[in-house]
């Protein structure tokens, strides 16, 4: 019993300091991590988050071991504090920024050597824990400190360290991870190298909350379209390899100017910092991921009540989005996960398919493109037509629509909403000619026990067919406002 009070006694001592130290719960840690090779780029994409992150601040951990008479390694890890000072004019950073392994090991042993039989990843990770909290409190209580983690999270100098404290503080919803990586380039985008460094986190317990992927050379005249791509073939990849759902994937152009890449990291990661904060707000603020005017009435209806509703019109903004023609699921994240990033609100973004039981199932997934038959440019009146001409023979005229709504925050939450609608297509309204509609099927489409089509009910007699679809949105969007 004696020895089980001993083994324990540096466990709690070390809770005590961190329960003395640790922050409110508006604070947010960010542990920035590199795979495959430490030199990738962290320190210089630190600097470019310090620049657009306001109360932020960062520290940098070495796991060096040997240490000079002052304690310190002779390579003492400054060379990543003067990337910070350039892009953050007036600011210092120093010692007090300064973690190394060395350092940290000889006074833990110092303090606790003969305590108890210590372990590394129980004893040495909780006191490394509490370093960090102390030093969090020493160079001013920052409400967002950057973490620059040097080494591999697999090197036996850090992954003993790391990987728990990392793990503990997931849990506690103190910490986020930024992994960054790198897209390879032959003849077509390889992202295996992505999804192993994604595996090995995984492996360790650890979620990361956003992958920076650094581009080859060869990339650098791709446009914004085309790395929205990039990382929606990414975020697909991941979601089919490793069966996760993940959201934030940003691209990293490759730039002869270093200026370039300080506006570029502005642009796309400045509102996953920064949001705009809804949760205060008598009537929140939610963005519709859409140009379709009749989406766009139809959330209306069904959210203008409890929230204010935006478009790309109203904020004169246009995405192109590419959409793949597998997943609904797929292009609803891609839309509302592009404009929560470019707006700093909570977006929506759906998709839907559409399946004719006598056609096996066609148009399927890629509804507009009637399963990649029709060309992306098709207008709603070719569209109609074509889908007169897909049916003009059917005998069974059974058929439904699967949508799934994507909401997503700029900082990652997600929520996906789906709606199952069985019914049939009128085959004499199929006979009409098209009636300017934005949503072609609406015009043909009668729901389940419903003698009128989409376009035919009211308002009223929408909202309550689709109460069920409507309750669920709303607790889904409430949810990711309030992560």
């Amino acid at each position: 019993m004696s020895g089980l009070y001993e083994n324990n006694k540096t466990i709690r001592e070390l809770n005590e300091i961190i329960s003395k130290n640790h922050p409110g719960e508006d604070v947010q840690f960010y542990f920035v991590f590199g795979y495959p090779r430490s030199d990738i780029g962290k320190g210089t994409l630190i600097a470019q988050l310090l620049n657009c992150v306001p109360k932020s601040d960062a520290i940098k951990f070495d796991g060096l071991l040997n240490t000079n008479e002052n304690g310190r390694h002779t390579a003492s890890g400054h060379d990543d504090f003067g990337i910070y000072e350039q892009f953050n004019p007036g600011r210092k950073w120093s010692r007090e920024h300064y973690l190394l392994g060395g350092e940290l090991f000889r006074d833990f042993i110092n303090k606790y050597g003969e305590n108890e039989n210590l372990q590394m990843s129980i004893h040495f990770s909780k006191y490394v824990e509490s370093v960090i909290y102390k030093m969090w409190n020493n160079i001013g209580k920052p409400q967002t400190l950057f973490i620059e983690v040097g080494g591999l999270i697999s090197d036996p100098e850090v992954s003993p360290i790391f990987t728990p404290i990392v793990q503990r503080m997931q849990k506690n919803n103190l910490c986020k991870v930024i992994l960054i990586t790198e897209l390879q380039y032959g003849d077509y985008i390889k992202t295996k190298e992505i999804q192993e460094a994604y595996r090995l986190f995984l492996s360790k317990n650890i979620n990361p909350w956003l992958i920076m992927m650094r581009e080859p050379i060869e990339l650098q005249c791709a446009s914004t379209d085309e790395r929205l791509e990039f990382e929606r073939v990414v975020s697909t990849k991941i979601r089919s390899n490793l069966n996760e759902d993940f959201l934030n994937i940003i691209s990293i152009p490759y730039f002869h100017n270093i200026n370039e890449y300080t506006e570029y990291i502005k642009e796309r990661v400045f509102n996953m910092f920064n949001n705009k904060d809804n949760k205060d707000d008598d009537k929140k603020t939610i963005f519709i991921a859409t140009g379709n005017n009749s989406k766009i009435q139809d959330f209306k209806l069904y959210l203008g009540d409890e929230f204010n509703l935006e478009s790309p019109k109203s904020f004169n903004i246009k995405i192109n989005i590419p959409e793949g023609i597998n997943s609904i699921e797929d292009n609803a994240i891609a839309k509302a996960r592009a404009y929560a990033y470019k707006t700093g609100l909570v977006s929506i973004g759906d998709d839907t398919g559409f399946f004719i039981e006598e056609l096996n199932g066609e148009p399927g997934v890629a509804l507009r493109r009637w399963g990649g038959e029709l060309p992306e440019e098709t207008t709603n009146a070719e569209f109609w037509s074509y889908l007169q001409e897909k049916t003009k023979n059917l005998n069974n005229y059974k058929c439904y629509f699967k949508q799934c709504v994507a909401i997503v925050s700029p900082t990652g939450e997600m929520k996906l909403v789906y709606n199952i609608n069985h019914g049939i297509l009128n085959k004499e309204k199929l006979k009409l000619p098209y009636n300017g509609t934005d949503y072609p099927l609406a015009a043909a489409f009668e729901s389940e026990n419903r003698e009128k089509t989409w376009d035919e009910m009211t308002d009223k007699e929408k909202k309550d067919f689709d109460k069920v679809f409507i309750n669920n949105l709303l607790k889904a969007i409430d949810q990711v406002i309030e992560k």
